[in-house]
């Protein structure tokens, strides 16, 4: 399959929204905002993080300390500068103050979440920005923080769109659903029934005319099959899946750096020869290394201990990473990557690192096939 590359950004007439993989040289991107965060209260979308009888199932959410949203908030600031720095247009979302009620006909959420992480909300497939249909209920309005941004876009020539927004009643989610008994089995397990499309962006990888998802705890089957009708033909959507008891977003799993090289998590192998794909088109597959944060607790409501790996790429060969992580830079030296660094503990609590704390919006590069065996 040949590359195509039609008005790509740089060509001095190329679209406003312009993103086909991790790794081309960004433009233009989207930061969140701690402003505004809340600690969400329990709901049936969080069962895997919950076993039954557990003060966690009685949480109806919080505020979060002034002070901490304000660290968070300096080291956003500082992240944003580092970009402007690097030639990179930084957008940002409207704050909106998450602790007030959910409400719809079907449901209700005594709180909200937060704006801290785009790359959850807004999928962008070459000049398209799609609206996810995630599965939390307390993230149902979160768009809205967006949507100045999305209408700004939109009147400047970009494709928008809203994947169908799901109902979230009780239909949604496994009645009575725990992990004490079973772990988390997308097949044989899942905490999510397919009566309806669900997904976040965050699940999917991109590489050129090639997506690949992890079955995961916030998207399902039905979720997938709508992207890839909407995409069409010229995209093709992969299941990968890991050993992960608790599988949330694809980003602290498989990494890929630049064409040719992807990073993966060994505590989490893939399954069922996963990514034979990649060792079939000549991709170098490396290990990364942990996180040298100590997790506070052992249950995935706190971040991961691969934090290290939700990094930012600004091209092929220049990354961000949180300013602590030694031994992750110096593998990442190792593969002929420029590192730029930054302190980001603070934001971590807010949903993730700088992946997923920024939405590409503009990448200077074609939309191409990385994988001939397939074409």
């Amino acid at each position: 399959m040949d590359d195509v590359r039609a008005a790509v950004p740089g060509d001095g007439d190329g679209p406003v929204v312009w993103s086909c993989d991790e790794w081309s040289p960004l433009e233009e991107v989207i930061v969140g905002t701690a402003r505004g965060a809340v600690r969400s209260p329990f709901e049936p979308a969080f069962a895997p993080f919950a076993p039954p009888g557990s003060a966690m199932r009685r949480w109806n959410g919080g505020r979060v300390a002034a002070e901490e949203i304000d660290r968070a908030e300096r080291q956003l600031d500082a992240f944003v500068r580092l970009l402007e720095t690097e030639g990179v247009t930084v957008r940002r979302p409207e704050p909106i103050d998450h602790g007030t009620a959910v409400r719809t006909p079907d449901f209700d959420s005594a709180m909200g979440h937060a704006q801290a992480c785009p790359r959850d909300v807004l999928l962008v497939v070459g000049d398209e920005i799609i609206e996810a249909p995630m599965s939390h209920r307390c993230r149902y309005f979160e768009y809205r923080a967006y949507r100045k941004l999305v209408r700004d876009y939109f009147s400047s020539g970009a494709r928008w769109t809203a994947a169908p927004k799901p109902l979230m009643d009780d239909d949604l989610y496994v009645a009575g659903y725990e992990t004490q008994s079973a772990a988390f089995d997308f097949a044989t397990h899942p905490n999510l029934t397919e009566v309806e499309p669900v997904f976040d962006a965050a699940c999917f990888i991109r590489c050129g005319r090639d997506i690949f998802w992890q079955p995961d705890i916030v998207s399902n089957q039905s979720g997938v099959d709508w992207l890839q009708r909407h995409l069409g033909p010229a995209y093709r959507i992969h299941r990968v899946e890991f050993e992960d008891r608790y599988p949330h977003h694809i980003d602290t799993t498989l990494v890929p750096l630049r064409p040719g090289l992807v990073l993966a998590n060994p505590e989490r192998p893939a399954k069922h020869d996963g990514l034979k794909l990649f060792e079939q088109n000549d991709w170098r597959v490396v290990d990364a290394v942990p996180s040298v944060r100590p997790r506070k607790h052992a249950t995935a409501w706190e971040v991961s201990n691969w934090i290290s790996l939700n990094i930012l790429s600004l091209d092929e060969r220049t990354v961000v990473v949180d300013e602590v992580e030694e031994p992750f830079i110096d593998l990442l030296r190792s593969l002929g990557c420029d590192v730029l660094t930054t302190p980001f503990d603070a934001v971590f609590q807010f949903g993730g690192s700088f992946h997923c704390c920024t939405t590409d919006i503009r990448r200077r590069g074609p939309l191409a096939s990385y994988f001939p065996s397939l074409d």
